[in-house]
């Protein structure tokens, strides 16, 4: 297992995680940092379009970065 650090990237601002998660891969943080990425936008639409979830590694290198946008809210399956 290995810990990643989800920040959250903000127009203003960044909201830094100091504790970070473990995952097995890199494959399974990305798909959690896209999960975080829809979670953002539903939830707070207006205030994150334009944001990004960014994940690092524990020595500060940046992985990868998912932007929030609002393709999300068409892209999501319905649940009835």
């Amino acid at each position: 297992m290995k810990r990643y650090f989800f920040d959250v990237m903000k127009h203003d601002r960044s909201e830094l995680d100091y504790m970070g998660r473990l995952f097995p891969t890199a494959a399974e943080a990305y798909d959690a940092a896209e999960l975080m990425a829809l979670d953002l936008v539903v939830k707070h639409e207006d205030e994150m379009i334009g944001s990004a979830v960014t994940v690092s590694s524990p020595e500060g290198l940046k992985l990868f970065s998912i932007p929030v946008q609002a393709s999300y809210l068409t892209a999501a399956p319905s649940v009835l």
